[in-house]
């Protein structure tokens, strides 16, 4: 019965590992080649999960493409649209849960 409890817990620990690690992936910079693609920005690894319309904050500034950009959450000025895609994140959760796991039994199988 012990060793059930540690196996559970350890499998809602690496689901909660994952959905920290998707949720962080949001925070990292994406490559912008054009003006226009500003409007659709997508962030999140490894499937984009959140898409923004960086044009808002964005669309004054004269830069080189392709050029990086993060997502942006400027609360004294307008804020950009932001949607939320529940199904990409499932999937990317799923990825990096599976990724986790295979780690566990990799290390498990071979490192002790």
């Amino acid at each position: 019965m012990i060793e059930l409890l540690d196996r559970l817990f350890i499998w809602l620990f690496l689901l909660f590992i994952s959905i920290f690690l998707v949720l962080i992936s949001i925070l990292l910079p994406i490559s912008i080649h054009e003006r226009e693609e500003l409007r659709v920005a997508m962030f999140g690894y490894p499937i984009p999960f959140a898409q923004q319309d960086l044009m808002i904050t964005y669309g004054d500034y004269a830069v080189d493409y392709p050029h990086k950009f993060t997502i942006s959450f400027s609360m004294l000025e307008n804020v950009s649209s932001f949607y939320f895609y529940k199904i990409s994140f499932f999937f990317s959760v799923l990825i990096v849960y599976i990724g986790l796991l295979i780690i566990r039994y990799l290390h498990n199988r071979f490192l002790i």
